[in-house]
């Protein structure tokens, strides 16, 4: 007992040294007991991923193939060794074909997506900027309606905030690891389902495209809380809190404050035959094309045995007839935030019938108080606590407004004053554009990703 009482006093006499003593062993604890857990858990994921792996293949069917489009620099440089650490030993022992490139320059997983071939799939090691290079350059393909067919697509989360994972695999987005082993147990398992693709065109003269399309898998954002997203990684030296300090200076800061533009959209149609006329032709072409691409030189003398996906009744809309299809509305506007979200978003109100775009308009006026606290609110949850305006459209054109104050420092440059302009952003899937005009629509179940189920 006089031991005991020893030890008391000696830890109160020296209470500061007790007191970085004890929290030195309690994150040894706390690291240890992660880890651990953090073990066990790929364990579990190796010996499920090693069961496909043990199963023989049939003769004459070979392994599955993929193709890895790896981002070394995502997540500021973490993404190669966390791929190499949580999902490559699970591709391997999987028993599939495993061919990882590495990219090395901003567009060139678009560029490879434009000439892949020699392969059953492709997964983009990556953040949201990778993955929406990857799906631009597979439906800018030529043959871009067999392309989507023949390589679905496989997300792995390595990047900084891989907000299109977080939606595709929602019960795990609070774990990053487990939200990884997840998303590559995925394409082990196979699961695949068909998501909404966003299209994004530049117009020329606020009228016609100009230039190759975007296409975008998750959000388009526009305005004030935006540019502050930005700026968070600048104040890194708030370690943890560098979000609520980028949000607090940001409010002094100069910001887009007023995003105003013309605004014009249609609304979404379940079907009728002004929509679906084309999408019908579509259809039709990409199925008789599938035929061509899966058939065999015995098929000149057998008959191939139709299957029940192949003898499926397609809907007649030929005699359904909607009045607002495709009709233009316009809504001018004046806010402190745009944003358009597709179903891949966290944010987004389900359900998705009919196919539609959600576009959310913030207020239009904001105090710097409201800003810091709506701000804060957002680092905490996904969903904005401030009172929006939400339009569910199928397509839309946007022309921002060109403010005075702009053009007149503008002018001021070119009389040789040295006038600093502030130039305005869009932010898709994470990757900034130049404000200009634009329209947007939605392709409703354009691709196959690799997902939790099957299920919608």
């Amino acid at each position: 007992m006089a031991r005991i009482v020893r030890i008391f006093k000696t830890l109160r006499n020296n209470w500061k040294k007790s007191t970085v003593g004890f929290l030195l062993v309690s994150y040894g604890v706390n690291y240890g007991v992660t880890k651990f857990r953090t073990k066990e858990m790929l364990r579990l994921y190796c010996e499920e991923a090693k069961s496909y792996g043990d199963v023989p293949l049939p003769i004459g069917l070979p392994a599955r193939q993929i193709t890895v489009v790896l981002n070394p620099a995502s997540n500021g440089g973490k993404g190669k060794s966390e791929f190499e650490d949580y999902c490559a030993p699970l591709l391997y022992l999987s028993g599939m074909k495993v061919s990882v490139v590495k990219t090395e320059s901003v567009g060139e997983a678009r560029g490879l997506m434009e000439v892949m071939d020699n392969c059953d799939a492709v997964v983009v090691a990556g953040g949201d900027g990778a993955i929406t290079e990857a799906v631009t350059g597979l439906l800018r393909r030529n043959d871009s309606g067999f392309a989507v067919q023949r390589f679905p697509i496989g997300i792995i989360p390595v990047g900084k905030l891989n907000n299109i994972a977080k939606s595709i695999f929602k019960e795990h987005k609070d774990d990053r690891i487990k939200l990884m082993a997840e998303a590559t147990m995925a394409i082990i398992r196979d699961f695949q389902k068909q998501v909404d693709v966003m299209k994004v065109e530049i117009l020329e003269n606020s009228e016609n495209p100009t230039g190759k399309p975007i296409y975008a898998l998750g959000e388009l954002k526009w305005g004030a809380f935006r540019d502050v997203e930005e700026r968070i990684g600048k104040y890194w030296l708030w370690g943890p809190l560098k979000s609520y300090a980028a949000y607090f200076f940001g409010a002094f800061k100069n910001l887009t404050w007023e995003c105003n533009a013309q605004f014009h959209y249609t609304v979404p149609c379940e079907g009728c035959n002004n929509c679906m006329r084309n999408n019908l032709q579509d259809a039709n072409e990409l199925k008789f094309g599938s035929q061509v691409q899966n058939s065999r030189w015995w098929h000149a003398f057998i008959p191939r045995t139709r299957s029940v996906k192949d003898t499926k009744q397609v809907k007649d809309y030929s005699k359904v007839v909607n009045p607002e299809c495709g009709v233009w509305h316009q809504k001018d506007f004046s806010s402190v935030e745009f944003q358009v979200l597709t179903e891949n978003n966290v944010n987004f109100s389900l359900p998705n019938l009919p196919k539609h775009l959600e576009v959310n308009l913030g207020p239009e006026n904001i105090s710097g108080i409201e800003f810091v606290k709506e701000g804060w609110l957002r680092t905490k949850t996904e969903t904005s606590q401030n009172n929006r305006e939400k339009i569910l459209v199928r397509q839309f054109e946007m022309i921002p407004k060109i403010e005075e104050s702009s053009i007149a420092e503008k002018e001021t440059t070119e009389e040789g004053k040295s006038v600093e302009v502030e130039e305005r952003w869009y932010s898709i899937d994470n990757d900034n554009y130049e404000v200009k005009p634009i329209r947007v629509t939605v392709l409703p179940d354009a691709i196959k990703v690799f997902s939790a189920s099957t299920s919608r």
